[in-house]
């Protein structure tokens, strides 16, 4: 075997040194953070905070509906327990819990507080109505949620398909409902 020549091992030297002092000084940090840009564009959970995709929502559920003194918030109106189950896009299998405050069914003062949707892994969506209610249809925007719809925003409209009465005279308000619904959701 050949030895190296002193000369050319020298140059190999100074190129692989070269080499790496350009490699480290490459790797600063304004190249990894522009404080114009700021942490938000490289933090993926930040930026789904500041800017949440829009995507189309359809719902559908049943349940049924009764008179429950226990629900809070609803002063002298009558307090109305809504619970059912169906379907979302973007949730999958769902429970939904409302509140609905009202002077009567069909009479004035008619609105629904809150209600929470809840996906079957847990995770859940608020929602509270907008007003004013037109004949089968109320109108809902989406406040929020849990776990990955935490800053959920939305708006949606559901349009009832049944909406039957269990109860005889003079007895208070229970019976069954059916929904569908169509909107967005942001998350």
């Amino acid at each position: 075997m050949k030895p190296i020549h002193q000369p050319f091992s020298k140059t190999i030297f100074k190129v692989a040194l070269l080499a790496v002092l350009l490699f480290s000084f490459s790797c600063s940090n304004e190249a990894v953070e522009d404080p114009a840009e700021g942490l938000s564009a490289v933090n993926a959970s930040a930026n789904k905070k500041t800017n949440p995709k829009e995507r189309p929502w359809k719902i559908a559920s049943a349940g049924t509906y009764g008179a429950d003194f226990n629900l809070p918030g609803c002063g002298p109106l009558l307090p109305l327990k809504i619970e059912g189950s169906g379907k979302a896009s973007h949730v999958g299998n769902l429970d939904v819990v409302l509140t609905w405050c009202t002077g009567g069914i069909g009479g004035p003062d008619n609105y629904i507080i809150d209600g929470v949707i809840t996906a079957a892994n847990g995770d859940e969506i608020w929602f509270q109505s907008t007003g004013p209610f037109r004949a089968f249809e109320i109108d809902y925007i989406i406040t929020g949620g849990t776990e990955r719809f935490e800053y959920a925003e939305g708006e949606f409209t559901l349009t009832q398909t049944e909406f039957d009465e269990e109860n005889g005279a003079g007895e208070l308000p229970r019976g069954t409902y059916a929904n569908e619904g169509v909107g967005y959701i942001k998350y």
